[in-house]
């Protein structure tokens, strides 16, 4: 027995190890989940225009925002590198020049409260929904550096995969935003009903509360200590190895973030109740969603690591790991979302409005869209993850960007001007999707991401440490 416990212990790559790493952040994102679940759940039994908005604002105030979050976040990969390689005396400064770019970040994003009314007024949507989304939008604008910090700091322990913290900060974030956005958005405690507003205002200081609680164990003397989380000093050799790898990371996101915004935009234009469907069904979709991702975390993590290690093959037994588990959870969610349609759809339904019932039905049809591409969805993400962990982010940002322009964006546009109903625009994400997901297949297979680093040469480890 004693045996048998040793080697789950020192077993690399399996699924023990994938799942210690992944459930904190599986569960992590499944609180990000909650937060925005609850937060659409409350705003539609505030009202159908709220509701809307919330979606269509959110989303383009996280388009704006998701090219640096895309290079920030790449923070990650170099603490991993550096952890796999024992080089830990380099994580703290990594993290510092994270921080600096979001504080760039921040300020782009805070600028966005000036420039918000033209933005919107570009967009065919309903007045009212436009008068909504203006409200949202410049108040998210409001928390730009608090989203950028509460990206980067947990990057320190994510790439060392030291989950179990982020998952704790990750349930104080959403402990708070829950009451926060009840309050703020239904007026409770003599405060005014805030609606769209108060939705925003709730989740940036849930976000700042975890960007303080991040930033106090980041200087924490253990950290100091072993990770030199003090130097704060700008490095500009970093720096740019940064921008080199991160950039073209923070490109693919953006690009496929604007197709993913021009199709919801463009949805937004078939009336009130396509745009309601929409964002209940991806409140919903995030259910499935957040958890994958905190898989495919995973992914970029272990490979990360191993590279650093110069470990090739516990990188492709880890990258394995992590497509079992998620090819079983997808098909899950695939069942749940084709066959017990009306038991997550019953918390969106407000009582007595018969006029919700075309949004309800609309958004039935829409989970079986997901239905059909989340098996795709999911070798697309842990493998897309996998070849950044590596340092293949311009492969990715190529192929990312090229489909979701030419075989997402532009056909989105085409059939709408062209007059196709709205389940067309559905056809061609479902297409893009799997189309990505056999081409990371096919990328991943030919093996140029083993021969890929981030770090300088001189950090990675010599013959004997590999032992």
């Amino acid at each position: 027995m004693a045996g048998n416990r040793k080697k789950l212990q020192i077993s690399r790559g399996g699924f023990l190890e994938v799942l210690k790493v992944a459930l904190p952040l599986v569960l992590s994102q499944s609180c990000h989940a909650a937060n925005m679940f609850v937060d659409r759940l409350m705003l539609a039994r505030f009202s159908q225009e709220a509701v809307a908005a919330s979606f269509t604002a959110g989303l383009t105030n996280f388009t704006i925002a998701c090219f640096f979050i895309g290079t920030i976040n790449y923070t990650g990969t170099f603490v991993a590198q550096y952890e796999g390689s024992r080089h830990r005396e380099h994580i703290g400064q990594s993290v510092w020049q994270g921080i600096y770019l979001s504080l760039i970040g921040g300020a782009l994003l805070f600028s966005g409260y000036f420039w918000a009314k033209p933005l919107f007024g570009l967009f065919p949507h309903a007045s009212q929904v436009i008068a909504e989304e203006i409200t949202y939008f410049k108040t998210l604008s409001l928390g730009g550096v608090m989203l950028m910090l509460s990206c980067v700091m947990p990057c320190f322990w994510t790439g060392r995969g030291k989950t179990h913290f982020v998952l704790a900060v990750s349930c104080i974030i959403t402990l708070c935003n829950i009451p926060l956005n009840y309050i703020l958005i239904y007026g409770k405690f003599g405060l005014p009903a805030g609606g769209v507003a108060g939705a925003a205002l709730g989740t940036i200081l849930a976000e700042s509360i975890g960007a303080v609680i991040y930033f106090i164990a980041f200087l924490h003397p253990v950290s100091r200590r072993c990770f030199a989380t003090w130097n704060c000093r700008l490095n500009w050799h970093l720096m740019s190895r940064m921008l080199r790898f991160g950039v073209p990371n923070g490109v693919n996101m953006a690009i496929d973030l604007v197709s993913f915004n021009t199709f919801a935009l463009l949805l937004g234009c078939y009336g009130v109740a396509v745009q309601e469907a929409t964002s209940i069904t991806f409140g919903i979709n995030n259910i499935a969603f957040c958890p994958v991702i905190g898989i495919a975390m995973t992914s970029s993590i272990l490979v990360g690591q191993a590279v650093g290690a110069e470990k090739i093959a516990l990188a492709k037994k880890s990258v394995r790991s992590c497509l079992i588990l998620v090819t079983l959870y997808n098909g899950l969610m695939i069942v749940l979302f084709s066959c017990f349609q009306h038991l997550v759809l019953a918390p969106f339904i407000r009582p007595g409005d018969a006029a919700q019932l075309e949004s309800i039905a609309i958004a039935g049809v829409m989970l079986y869209f997901i239905s059909c591409y989340l098996f795709f969805d999911g070798i697309n993400l842990v493998l897309s993850n996998a070849l950044r962990g590596a340092g293949d982010t311009r492969f990715t940002m190529y192929a990312m960007s090229l489909a979701g322009i030419f075989c997402f964006a532009t056909p989105c546009i085409v059939f709408y001007h062209l007059g196709f109903p709205w389940w067309a625009l559905w056809l061609a994400m479902i297409f893009d999707i799997i189309l990505l997901g056999v081409v990371f297949t096919i990328r991943y297979l030919r093996g140029a991401w083993t021969k890929m680093r981030v770090i300088e040469e001189s950090a990675l480890p010599d013959e004997d440490e590999q032992l």
